[in-house]
């Protein structure tokens, strides 16, 4: 669960990755630079405080099961109870919100739910551009399935959004070609680089593990890049 909120940190580097470019040698800039993303992962640390305190109450309910104080049946009410209490703050602490549907922008790029596949409410997240805390559009969506219709099903929403295959990844294919090993598991399709200026309005990013699970994360890098500006000039 925990995990999941860290992709979070992955939209602050993409968004920072479509930010303009400043020189590396000039100390003053690199300052600045260090300040403003210290600021920018506030609301991580919220986050994951929030966690760290939902999983110490979980702990303390799982023992109680354990050692017998507690049926199962009461177990499993507590912790959701205690799973719902945390989303709530969660949402209001840092505006991140369970991913249910794939929202409309995102279809607009080309995006859409890979078929035969199932949907992780627990791990998928979406921010949204009209909520106050956030500020910018994102979603982080991830599917469970088999490794060969994950496979397959990204390919095919990797061509609807015309996202090309990772550098990294091709890289790692042709070297598993050339020496002649076994082929690498899993796939992964990028439009950006991350630390490379360039115009892309969303930074979008399909996966494959090689245990089938698929995963989709796109940011508006213009909204995302507004909301940083503005929250650091506070």
């Amino acid at each position: 669960m925990k995990k999941g909120f860290l992709f979070l940190i992955v939209l602050i580097v993409i968004g920072l990755a479509g930010c303009d470019e400043h020189k590396p040698t000039e100390a003053k800039d690199f300052n600045n630079n260090l300040k403003d993303f210290n600021k920018s992962l506030h609301h991580v640390d919220k986050t994951m405080d929030l966690m760290d305190q939902m999983d110490a109450e979980m702990k303390k309910v799982e023992d109680l099961k354990k050692s017998g104080t507690i049926t199962v049946e009461e177990a499993d009410r507590r912790l959701d109870l205690i799973r719902n209490k945390y989303a709530q703050k969660l949402v209001q602490s840092t505006g991140v919100k369970k991913g249910e549907r794939l929202p409309e922008w995102a279809k607009r790029i080309g995006l859409y739910a890979p078929e035969n596949m199932t949907l992780n409410l627990n791990k998928s997240q979406i921010t949204s551009v009209n909520d106050k805390v956030t500020g910018y559009n994102s979603i982080n969506f991830v599917y469970e399935g088999s490794y060969g219709v994950a496979m397959k099903q990204a390919a095919l929403i990797a061509k609807s959004a015309g996202i090309p295959i990772g550098k990294d990844y091709q890289e790692a294919l042709d070297l598993a070609r050339e020496l002649n090993t076994e082929p690498v598991k899993g796939a992964v399709y990028m439009n950006f680089e991350i630390g490379k200026e360039d115009a892309q309005q969303y930074h979008i990013a399909i996966t494959v593990d090689e245990t089938g699970t698929l995963t989709i994360t796109a940011t508006d890098v213009s909204q995302f890049t507004k909301q940083l500006e503005e929250s650091t000039n506070q």
